[in-house]
């Protein structure tokens, strides 16, 4: 485990991989901007109106400094969200670069953009809801960072398990690997995801966190492969 972290740390810096990183975060950047920026207002009244729910905040100063708080949470998880989902524009790209640095797998996968599109979408909107629901939580000093570690897990699980996996392994072969490796694909979820936890930067590593699930089940897939 120690070793594919360390191995991926090193290929993220792949002047491809690097190039291909800017393409999902500026997009990204762009859209979630445009939004605050068209409906500043409503996103206002939203952080007023969830903040006037949670005991104990009171005064203008400490409503002032939580709503700033709240409102540079909100943003950063979106940049988060938004990244994962558009990370599939980037990801055969990706694969393609480690498979092809690595393990020299015949590309015969049934994974398509749309595909990973689905999966990106469906485990946002799971996030968003749990989000949503968990939020007093969000205040909760040390309890928050497992809530957040959770929720990101649960953001990045499938959609990383399927751009690393799909362009190469038949479904059977997808299956097989998803069951047999299920906790350890839980345990790389909540490594990956404690990358969200760096300040600023985590926003730009789930290109990182891509290249590590690659590593993963490339490596497993080989030797699924090998084993016939």
């Amino acid at each position: 485990m120690l070793t594919t972290i360390i191995r991926s740390a090193k290929d993220f810096f792949d002047k491809k991989i690097l190039l291909l990183s800017f393409i999902p975060m500026l997009v990204s950047a762009s859209i979630i901007g445009f939004i605050f920026f068209l409906f500043s207002g409503t996103i206002h009244g939203f952080f007023i109106w969830v903040i006037s729910h949670i005991p104990f905040i009171s005064g203008d100063l400490v409503v002032s400094v939580t709503q700033s708080f709240f409102g540079v949470i909100v943003f950063y998880e979106l940049m988060i969200i938004s990244s994962v989902l558009f990370v599939g524009i980037v990801a055969d790209g990706v694969v393609d670069r480690i498979n092809e640095k690595y393990y020299h797998l015949e590309k015969r996968g049934f994974g398509t953009f749309s595909g990973s599109m689905f999966k990106a979408i469906k485990s946002n909107i799971l996030f968003i809801v749990l989000f949503m629901v968990l939020l007093p939580t969000m205040f909760i000093p040390f309890f928050n960072i497992f809530i957040h570690l959770l929720l990101w897990s649960i953001l990045i699980k499938e959609p990383m398990f399927y751009d690393s996996l799909s362009f190469y392994a038949t479904k059977t072969e997808f299956n097989n690997i998803k069951k047999r490796y299920k906790l350890q694909t839980w345990i790389i979820s909540f490594i990956s995801a404690a990358l969200f936890l760096i300040p600023v930067f985590g926003v730009f590593l789930y290109i990182l966190q891509l290249i590590i699930f690659t590593h993963f089940n490339l490596k497993n897939l080989k030797g699924i492969q090998n084993d016939r």
